[in-house]
């Protein structure tokens, strides 16, 4: 997720948390991730910060894989169009090359590389 580190500790183990939950479960409930607005292929996570609703956007690509595209965060019950925008134009550059894909490095985890060998 981009500016991920620049966020508040707190909501960065928030987020860390519930990412560890959805790997878990086999399942989604509703209130984890649901489509945005019935548009395309856009689901939304639905993560509750301090003071803030997060609603990272991504999207599956496969069975078992899921991308996320873009942070975003609600204002006012709406997501910005930038934030739509930009996960539009990731899903369609993921979609034709699967390298602009990075797992997410949860705290603690070290060095991606490190772990890969």
């Amino acid at each position: 997720m981009s500016g991920f580190r620049t966020l508040p500790p707190g909501d960065q183990a928030r987020i860390d948390n519930r990412l560890l939950q959805m790997v878990a479960a086999s399942r989604w409930p509703e209130k984890w991730v649901s489509k945005y607005q019935s548009m395309g292929t856009l689901y939304e996570f639905r993560i509750k910060g301090l003071n803030v609703q997060y609603r990272p956007l991504g999207s599956y690509h496969g069975k078992l894989r899921y991308i996320i595209l873009a942070g975003a965060i609600e204002k006012d019950g709406k997501l910005s169009k930038s934030d739509v925008d930009t996960a539009n134009d990731r899903h369609g550059r993921v979609k034709g090359n699967n390298k602009y894909a990075v797992p997410h490095q949860f705290d603690g985890e070290g060095d991606l590389e490190e772990n890969a060998e």
